[in-house]
């Protein structure tokens, strides 16, 4: 069942906001396939859509949080929501046929069309938050990841400042001539 539907009957030129509760399970439900997940609490949407004709100009901001996994140390990731969503939907015997082919130019690029007599916002909603999560979250900049045990670690020597091998001998003369090149 959609969470987030506006009427369009109820709509003029001079548009009417809405406002909805972005819950948990909405969110658990949609962000299901990603790693995200909802935060400690709902959020929230504003939106205010206005006809122009028999277009349909959405616009809204979503406030909320969610949270994802770190990606060196695999704990806990609090996501602040703060997006502005802006949308132009248009009747779906507007849309192009899939055989034809269209040239996307950028102010189209969020143009989505309504079939019916509503227009149900959840798939636009969920991919603002998937497209505006970071790719690889992190804790804090400076997180090192997961401690690797004692007993796991390999010999300081492998990593260690040992000599080096004498096989990297003319590789290292190489690298002498070109940093004295580049001075």
């Amino acid at each position: 069942m959609s969470a987030f539907v506006l009427q369009i009957q109820d709509l003029d030129e001079s548009g009417k906001d809405w406002s909805f509760a972005v819950g948990r399970e909405w969110l658990a439900s949609a962000l299901a396939d990603s790693e995200l997940r909802p935060g400690p609490e709902d959020g929230e949407l504003q939106v205010h859509a206005q006809r122009n004709g028999a277009d349909v100009l959405v616009q809204g901001h979503i406030s909320g949080k969610l949270a994802a996994s770190c990606a060196r140390c695999l704990g806990e990731v609090p996501l602040d929501l703060d997006l502005a969503l802006t949308a132009l939907f248009s009747p779906e015997h507007t849309r192009p046929d899939e055989d034809e082919e269209i040239e996307v130019r950028l102010d189209e690029v969020n143009r989505d069309y309504y079939g019916g007599r509503e227009i149900v916002l959840d798939s636009m909603i969920r991919e603002y938050l998937l497209l505006e999560a970071p790719m690889k979250p992190l804790c804090s900049e400076s997180c090192e990841g997961i401690a690797v045990p004692e007993h796991v670690r390999p010999p300081d020597e492998v990593f260690g400042e040992s000599a080096p091998d004498a096989r990297f001998a003319p590789l290292l003369k190489l690298k002498e001539q070109l940093t004295k090149n580049e001075e």
